[in-house]
């Protein structure tokens, strides 16, 4: 037994699922391959607890836009340890952080600070149904795993109350009518419009535009989840990319460099009535995200160029995965936006799509590279690494395109085919 082996044995006795994000679920990767565990990172660099070297696509779901351990993050970050991390009563930098916010976010009058991404989205959401007295919420796309955002999700939401199932409605991104219809179906009850404002679709036929004017016609409050766009897109996030300011936004992941941190922001005719609900928790104003935040916007103010480069690098990773997909003809599709490329597999029969993933996963993994379908550029990131890729996803493509009925390609496998992306059943 491998040192792999016998932490992932040992892990599944002490911890459920052996990780603490469905995305990094060992099942999630090929057991049997994939690293397990990472013991350090540096850069855009990981190493495993056997010392295995992998560069990280990943970069930790996103937060890590300058790399493991940067330099100056981490500086500043230490020199606040030694001055505390939480006090009896707010710090210094929540009012520093929330004066950058508002020069760099277009919503950012007024901003709230908690611990992750859950609870800013629940904030906002709560904040939404007080200020408009409804109930019901249009969303679209993934919110965290809190009830009303989880509940309609099948494969996911066991455990929440049937009666929380009817008050979360979904709609479809680029389909305007699948919104117009809950308004429809739900008049004067639909408090909060709460979407991603993108993801692996571009915004078509001004669709972000229109959101806005439905959800303000039907008096609801527009909330723009920003937890994988914010200070992605742009500085000031997706909204400012694409000139669609929503009345409240969520962030996370990308503004704190590795640090807890997540906020609620926007206009402060809503933001001043968060005194009237109750939203509080004890590590909120934790310093060490704050302090890291802070250095976070500073450094892109700085450099200058840190969206346009992301932006640029994954553009070119998606055109070119693209063109070697067509080349051999397989059934990939690379898509998204720059800082955030998405890869799709076309083919729906759920075993095969799997068995697909799970084959370009192995390959990747044993040249030394974590991928995955959602991949994370940063600015830590170098086209010649990008270019490494490429050329192991050309060979990838055309041992596929041999392998004829994609079925043979598990003669190829040399660990276990990744599981769905749902909860588990404990047997």
């Amino acid at each position: 037994m491998n040192k792999k082996e016998k932490y992932l044995q040992e892990a599944n006795e002490y911890i459920p699922s052996a990780a603490q994000t469905l995305s990094k679920y060992p099942g999630q990767y090929v057991i049997g391959v994939s690293p397990v565990a990472i013991a350090r990172g540096k850069g855009a660099y990981l190493w495993d607890i056997e010392g295995d070297k992998y560069l990280d696509m990943i970069l930790a779901l996103g937060p890590m836009v300058f790399g493991y351990v940067n330099e100056r993050i981490d500086r500043t970050v230490k020199e606040q340890i030694d001055k505390g991390t939480i006090y009896s009563l707010p710090s210094e930098h929540e009012l520093t952080l929330a004066k950058l916010l508002k020069e760099a976010v277009p919503c950012a009058e007024m901003s709230r600070f908690l611990m992750n991404g859950n609870e800013a989205t629940t904030g906002a959401v709560r904040l939404a149904r007080h200020i408009t007295k409804r109930d019901h919420v249009a969303k679209c796309g993934y919110h965290g795993f809190q009830d009303w955002s989880i509940c309609t999700k099948e494969g996911r939401n066991t455990g929440i109350p049937d009666v929380l199932k009817t008050l979360t409605h979904d709609f479809i991104y680029n389909d305007i009518n699948s919104l117009e219809k809950i308004f429809f179906d739900y008049p004067g009850q639909i408090a909060a419009v709460i979407l991603e404002p993108a993801s692996a679709e571009k915004p078509t036929d001004n669709f972000l535009e229109k959101v806005k004017e439905i959800a303000h016609h039907h008096g609801a409050i527009l909330i723009f989840d920003e937890m994988v766009t914010g200070f992605r897109w742009s500085l000031g996030g997706a909204q400012e990319y694409f000139g669609v300011i929503p009345d409240i936004a969520c962030f996370g992941k990308a503004v704190s460099g590795g640090y807890p941190l997540s906020i609620i922001a926007g206009k402060a005719e809503y933001m001043k009535r968060m005194d009237e609900i109750f939203v509080s928790t004890t590590f909120g104003g934790f310093t060490l995200g704050l302090v890291a935040a802070i250095e976070t916007i500073t450094m892109m103010r700085e450099f200058g160029n840190v969206h346009s480069y992301m932006h640029n690098l994954g553009d070119y990773f998606i055109s070119s995965a693209n063109k070697i997909s067509v080349k051999y003809d397989v059934p990939f599709e690379f898509m998204g936006f720059g800082p955030h490329p998405l890869m799709k597999i076309t083919i729906k029969d759920d075993h095969t799509n799997r068995l697909l993933k799970t084959f370009v996963y192995q390959e990747m993994n044993k040249v030394g590279i974590l991928f995955s379908s959602s991949i994370l550029i940063g600015y830590i990131h170098q086209k010649l690494e990008i270019d490494w890729i490429l050329k192991e996803l050309d060979k990838i493509f055309k041992i596929i395109k041999e392998a004829g009925d994609y079925k043979n390609l598990e003669t190829f496998l040399e660990g276990r085919i990744v599981t769905p992306r749902s909860v588990r059943t404990t047997p």
